[in-house]
């Protein structure tokens, strides 16, 4: 990790895509309750536990800044229950870390403010795994 980079644990997870957005009667899509409760919650824990971090790395922010975004996704497990037994078709859970994102992306752009924003997020990096505590790994760094 270079000195400027931001590297970031979150010890919780963001809802799936099928319960981040709630259409509305007018039509268009919003945010769920959950969705919004999330991004309270990431705020708060940034600002508690990474304050410094992300005022120097936005500091470090300028008109030709670009980014390279890193999440890694971690899941008490992967791993469908009746696999083992055949019961289930496929080996591991369908749920795609991709769908989870957009949010991810949207809370860390309100977190970072200072012009900081997720069209400057040039290069794109997903990942899950399994792991003894869910959360998500967040590592932004400056593209060379």
């Amino acid at each position: 990790m270079a000195i400027g980079d931001l590297d970031v644990w979150v010890p919780f997870l963001p809802p799936s895509e099928n319960r981040i957005r709630v259409h509305r009667r007018q039509g268009g899509q919003v945010y769920s309750k959950e969705a919004k409760d999330f991004k309270i919650l990431f705020a708060q824990y940034l600002r508690e536990h990474y304050f410094t971090q992300i005022a120097r790395f936005v500091s470090l922010h300028g008109p030709r800044s670009v980014y390279t975004l890193s999440l890694t996704f971690t899941f008490e497990t992967v791993i469908n229950k009746g696999w083992a037994k055949g019961k289930a078709k496929t080996r591991y859970k369908k749920f795609d870390v991709g769908n989870r994102r957009k949010l991810i992306e949207d809370c860390l752009v309100e977190a970072l403010g200072g012009g900081i924003d997720d069209c400057l997020f040039f290069e794109l990096y997903l990942r899950k795994e399994m792991g003894d505590t869910p959360g998500v790994q967040i590592f932004l760094e400056h593209a060379k």
